[in-house]
């Protein structure tokens, strides 16, 4: 299966969202309502961070801060890069592989328009990038 950009994988599915003010529970239970396991923390109209569910272990939960008191501010993964909708599958994986991450905000014409998470991205493509960058390293 070939799919020519990343929108057509996000395919209009808006991700989750919270204010970078909200505290970790209320946080918390938004993903749990959506079923999701990060969401996109906006300051307004503006988006500022990714809380994903390692970010609220690692940042918050491990570190004993009190869930109901602490704002996603201070736990969120802070100014996340994006990607064009129009970038290619390989791109983002790349992009996602090299920075370490497993979500990436795609973006199209400035406004966010999805989260794309490394598991959205079928195997094949991260087979395919592997076999590339073996043979580019020879």
């Amino acid at each position: 299966m070939i799919i020519s950009s990343v929108e057509k994988l996000i395919d209009g599915k808006l991700p989750g969202q919270v204010q970078f003010n909200v505290t970790i529970r209320e946080a918390c239970k938004r993903m749990c309502e959506l079923n999701v396991g990060a969401l996109v923390v906006f300051d307004q109209q503006q988006l500022v961070g990714i809380l994903s569910e390692r970010d609220i272990i690692r940042r918050c939960l491990g570190i004993d801060l009190p869930v109901d008191e602490t704002a996603v501010a201070m736990v969120m993964t802070k100014t996340p890069i994006t990607i064009d909708a129009g970038s290619s599958l390989a791109n983002a994986l790349e992009v996602m592989q090299t920075g370490g991450f497993h979500h990436l905000p795609v973006t199209k014409d400035g406004q966010l328009i999805g989260l794309l998470e490394l598991d959205d991205i079928p195997e094949e493509y991260h087979l395919l990038l592997e076999q590339f960058k073996e043979l580019r390293g020879r």
